[in-house]
């Protein structure tokens, strides 16, 4: 097939993508993968496919299943998460599997870090892998590797949506969207049906992880959508209660939140940097700072007042003004100790490692 010929039906491919992540809570029971909650998994990508849709799915539950063999011991936390990731892959794939089988699809397994996803040459690859699996019928089934390190798969989804260009993200949980309040502790919290800008006052109310299972909650599908948002892909937020919550929000009537889709310049790098966690600190910009932000340009140790919070190399930060206004988002070379003891003109965030906040227009 010649290049541009292929390069064609690539786009076409995925133009009719959906990315659908399912929570660990919605696919694990027990000791187990829940067959009954597998097989509705399978007869969504069947229905999905009868409206001409192909789908990737990103799947949670190997750490869960993973806990189950390997029980409690001694070792790091995180490296016996890591432990629990590789004894549960295999069986946690080889359950939902079944599923498609019944279903009469096949399904293929890739295990994948962000990393893969936002590098130039890895993207490309992944991207090529995996629609072409999508053209020869064959339905991916994606997780995060987290045998590697332990992330998060709502993350993983969002940077795999906006890489492949997707029609739409679902991030599919066990609650039926995003509310002005957590629903669990305030019976008369309201449901947001459709949300054109994610601020902080929205990740206030998203509150954290809730799943004894997952690694996720409200405030990492914010992030995520955050990420397919810039990028293009809409995002929707709904309960994963049957097949018809895919359908349904496909045909342009979801029944969770609608996050609308936004275009931005930043780079996956940038967008992976600054929202796959919450802010875990604070960097106060001087006048010189705010307008190296402001000219997308790189912020040095002169553009840094103080900091605040004792966080870690690696965090997620917030950078600020001196009265508190949220100017970018990005991840902390150093920790805040380190970024304070820096030479004046030391480097400290380079452009694709943060990005900024400004109000950004919906797509049309």
């Amino acid at each position: 097939m010649p290049e541009t010929e292929a390069l064609r039906t690539a786009d076409a491919t995925a133009s009719t993508c959906v990315v659908i992540k399912i929570g660990s809570s919605s696919l694990v029971e027990g000791a187990g993968v829940d067959a009954a909650k597998a097989d509705v998994v399978a007869g969504m990508v069947r229905r999905l496919r009868d409206e001409g849709l192909t789908t990737v799915v990103v799947a949670s539950g190997a750490i869960a299943l993973g806990r189950e063999t390997l029980g409690d011991g001694p070792g790091e936390a995180g490296t016996r998460r890591q432990v629990m990731a590789a004894l549960g892959q295999g069986p946690h794939f080889q359950a939902v599997g079944a599923a498609f089988a019944r279903q009469d699809l096949t399904c293929a397994q890739f295990l994948l870090t962000p990393r893969d996803i936002w590098e130039p040459e890895h993207g490309a690859s992944v991207r090529a892998a995996l629609l072409h699996t999508l053209a020869a019928g064959v339905v991916p089934v994606v997780n995060e590797n987290d045998a590697i390190m332990v992330r998060n798969n709502d993350v993983l989804a969002a940077l795999l949506a906006a890489r492949l260009g997707a029609r739409t993200l679902m991030l599919l949980t066990d609650v039926d969207g995003l509310y002005d309040r957590n629903p669990r502790l305030h019976p008369d919290a309201r449901r947001i049906d459709v949300v054109d800008t994610i601020t902080a006052g929205l990740e206030a109310a998203a509150g954290g992880a809730d799943s004894a299972h997952g690694t996720g909650g409200m405030a990492a599908k914010l992030g995520a959508a955050r990420i397919a948002t810039r990028s293009g892909v809409p995002t929707v937020i709904a309960r994963f209660d049957g097949a018809d919550a895919a359908v349904e929000a496909c045909r342009g009537r979801p029944r969770g939140t609608l996050v609308r889709a936004t275009r931005t310049a930043d780079p996956l790098q940038a967008l992976w940097c600054a929202f796959a966690q919450p802010p875990g600190g604070r960097l106060v910009c001087t006048p010189d700072g705010e307008a190296a932000l402001a000219a997308r340009g790189p912020l040095d140790r002169q553009g840094v007042a103080a900091a605040d919070g004792d966080f870690p190399a690696g965090t997620v930060i917030d950078l600020v003004t001196a009265h508190g206004d949220l100017l970018a988002r990005g991840r902390a070379r150093g920790s805040a100790k380190e970024i304070t003891r820096l030479p004046a003109g030391a480097p400290v965030l380079h452009p694709d490692e943060y990005v900024s906040l400004l109000e950004v227009e919906p797509c049309p």
